[in-house]
């Protein structure tokens, strides 16, 4: 009994990490999806569109790749939107070459950013402007 409520308890603390609110940036709320590695990427812009770029990881280095979910509210401002970071546990910033392309003419979305860094680096979170949102570790 005492094994299956602390495997209950585990699995309700990850499902809230995953299930983390959205923050509202300009009337479009987002959400972090997931957080991959991965060796190839595709650099797609945000939301997907004709930019078919792909991209290899150097030796020692990996791909994160961050899945934001956005949402197009009725109080949506358009207007240019920089393109997103990630920052590691230590405070390293690092950049994306993704960007944000025509984002209020999909109403809902998600989008796959990839953020070279060192294999293994433990990711604290993303930022969209001035949203930061945390990172499922």
């Amino acid at each position: 009994m005492r094994t299956l409520i602390i495997a209950a308890a585990v699995a309700l603390a990850t499902a809230a990490v995953l299930a983390q609110a959205s923050k509202n940036f300009r009337g479009l709320d987002i959400s972090v999806g997931s957080v991959e590695r991965a060796g190839n990427v595709s650099l797609t812009d945000c939301p997907p569109g004709a930019n078919t770029v792909s991209s290899t990881a150097k030796p020692g280095e990996e791909f994160a790749v961050v899945t934001l979910k956005m949402k197009v509210t009725s109080g949506y401002k358009p207007g240019a939107i920089k393109r997103p970071t990630v920052t590691d546990a230590s405070g390293k910033i690092f950049n994306t070459a993704v960007s944000f392309v025509d984002v209020g003419k999909i109403p809902e979305f998600s989008c796959a950013i990839p953020f070279r860094v060192p294999a293994g680096t433990k990711l604290k979170s993303v930022q969209v402007e001035i949203v930061s949102l945390d990172l499922p570790q």
